[in-house]
Parts: structure tokens; C-alpha cells; sequence
């Protein structure tokens, strides 16, 4: 049997790696995955779709500067060595630091690489591509604008992966900021008069919604916040891989609001980064400063007027890719 290996290096980047696999084990691939230390979310997530051969350490954090790399990156690469044992044909790095001394270590060892680019990224290209582009035989972007990160760059799209509920409307308002939370963005929306509220907060305590908001279902995280996107009448996100499985791939109206009470996201660069998102996907672009019950209110109503572009799926095209490769 064909075997892959994928780093699934968290959140959002494991939501990329799981679309990639579905389509690879549909082309009779084995997948086998590499993930972050202790990374319970991602460990649920790939396990439907091939086995965890390695646990591995962070190259960086995403608030460390490059310069720690140099003390960092021998351990990372000496632990990556060890714990993935096998040799394949080809390891695919999603586009995080944790990818990176997997990669490398797996490149040292004989293994052709293939990267591929983060969802968020369209001024400047990742750790990741900057690191691994050098030595991928085949640097895979999601948009156009990443094609500049590296001139023997393919664009394949953005990465979608199997529509695994049939859309609908259920009335109900889903808002999720990723496994960070958005404090402010939740305390306004509980500001408001909204019955029929789904929230998954991340890190912040969802106790204080629920004592206030009856009717709300709150709580922390859900590995299959896929079927609350689908079922949605409008979705409320950050930044991110939600952003576009819910405008793109359940056509569902999407507002992106980008958290700054997350450190990456103090950067002008990322803020403007996902106002270009927003335009690409065509959400409603809720920025820092307009969080508010009213400016909440406004957006729920324009956005329902607001239709997605289609994307052909990229994960789709990259693992037939990957196919003819092997």
C-alpha cells in the first residue's frame, strides 16, 4: 500500500491535514500522522483517518522571535528523529512552527516534502514556507496571493475537505473564536436580546454565559464544530480555517472578527491580513474597534444578504498530487 506521512500540527492546520487525508484515503493512500505534544484536539481529529506515529515537540511558539530557533531548533530536530521512525516517500508539513523540525528531520532521512501554505496568510508567508520552501518539492498555496512567498509555488485553493452534513437552517447564531476565545466579541453578543445562540469559547470560561443566557448552549470545545457550522443561519468567527469552511464550503453567512486579545494577532500585518480574508470569502468584516451589541446587531442582518464565492477544493487537488507522486 501508497503511504504518506502528514503533520498535523493543531488547530487550524489540523483542519487542512484531515481534508488532505480524506482524499487520499480515498485514493487507497495510507495516511499516517505526526502531531503536537499533548494536542488532544488534533489526536481526536486524525484518528478516523490513519494512525499517530509520533508526538513531537513546537519549533517555536508563534509570540517567540526567529532568532530562539537557534536554541530550539537542535532539540526539536533531535526529538523529531527519534520518534518518527519509519522512512516514506513523502511527509506532508502543514504551514506552522510545529511542523517544521518534523519536516526537517523526515527530509534528513531521505523523505521528499511537500508544504503547504496557512489559510491566513496573504502579505507575507509563514515561518514554515520560509524554512521548508527551500527543501519542499512542492510548495502548495491556498490563494493567489501566496504564490509571491515562492516562485516555484502551485496554487491549488483554499483546503475544504468532505462536506460531512447536509446544510441547513436552523435558526440559531453559531459564534466560535477558535481554541483562544474572544472575551470581548462574547461579551457583547451576551449583551444583546439573541434567544437561539450556540457559543464555543475556547479557553474563556463559558459558565458566565450560561448563568446569563438560559437558552444558550456554551462550552469550551467540540471536535465536531463542523455540524453546528452546517446546521448555522449565520456564523460569527475569527481568523482563520472557520472562516472559510463556513463561507465556502457550507455557503453559510460568515462574519470574521478578527481577535486581538490574541498575541498573533497584534501585528497590523495580521489585521490586515484578515480584512483581505473577509473580502475573499465575502463575510462581513467586523473590525477590533466596531465590536459592539449594536454593530454585532447591524452585521447579523447585512450579512444574511451576503452570498460566498465557490473555490474548487484544493485539498482535493493537492492529494491527487501527491497520488501521481507516489
Amino acid at each position: 500500500m501508497k503511504k504518506v506521512l502528514i503533520i498535523a500540527s493543531g488547530g487550524g492546520h489540523t483542519g487542512h491535514s484531515v481534508a488532505l487525508a480524506q482524499y487520499l484515503v480515498d485514493l487507497g493512500v495510507e495516511a499516517e500522522f505526526v502531531i503536537p505534544e499533548n494536542d488532544l484536539w488534533t489526536r481526536s481529529s486524525v484518528r478516523p483517518y490513519g494512525e499517530i506515529v509520533a508526538e513531537t515537540p513546537k519549533f517555536l511558539d508563534p509570540k517567540d522571535p526567529l532568532y530562539l530557533s537557534l536554541f530550539k531548533a537542535p532539540p526539536a530536530i533531535i526529538k523529531s528523529i527519534k520518534r518518527i521512525r519509519g522512512r516514506y516517500k513523502i511527509v506532508v508539513a502543514s504551514g506552522s512552527n510545529h511542523s517544521i523540525s518534523s519536516a526537517i528531520s523526515a527530509w534528513l532521512k531521505g523523505s521528499d516534502i511537500v508544504s503547504f501554505e496557512a489559510t491566513e496568510r496573504f502579505l507575507e508567508p509563514s515561518r514554515t514556507i520560509k524554512i521548508l520552501g527551500g527543501i519542499s518539492k512542492i510548495v502548495a498555496f491556498q490563494w493567489e496571493e501566496q504564490k509571491k512567498f515562492n516562485p516555484r509555488g502551485l496554487v491549488v485553493g483554499p483546503f475544504l475537505g468532505k462536506v460531512k452534513y447536509n446544510a441547513k437552517d436552523e435558526g440559531y447564531i453559531l459564534v466560535t473564536a477558535g481554541s483562544y476565545g474572544y472575551k470581548k466579541l462574547f461579551d457583547e453578543i451576551s449583551k444583546t436580546d439573541l434567544k437561539d445562540v450556540i457559543l464555543q469559547t475556547g479557553k474563556v470560561d463559558p459558565n458566565q454565559y450560561k448563568n446569563s443566557h438560559k437558552e444558550w448552549k456554551a462550552f469550551n470545545f467540540d471536535p465536531d464544530i463542523e455540524r453546528f457550522i452546517a446546521h448555522a443561519s449565520v456564523v460569527i468567527t475569527h481568523f482563520g480555517r472557520t472562516a472559510v469552511e463556513s463561507a465556502i464550503k457550507y455557503r453559510k453567512p460568515t462574519i470574521l472578527s478578527p481577535n486581538i486579545e490574541w498575541k498573533w494577532m497584534k501585528n497590523d500585518i495580521r489585521l490586515k491580513e484578515s480584512e483581505i480574508m473577509a473580502k475573499k470569502i465575502n463575510a462581513y468584516y467586523l473590525r477590533p474597534d466596531e465590536v459592539s451589541r449594536e454593530n454585532i446587531l447591524n452585521a447579523i442582518e447585512k450579512v444574511k444578504k451576503m452570498s460566498p464565492p465557490f473555490y474548487e477544493d484544493g485539498a482535493k487537488k493537492l492529494a491527487d498530487i501527491i497520488y501521481s507522486m507516489l
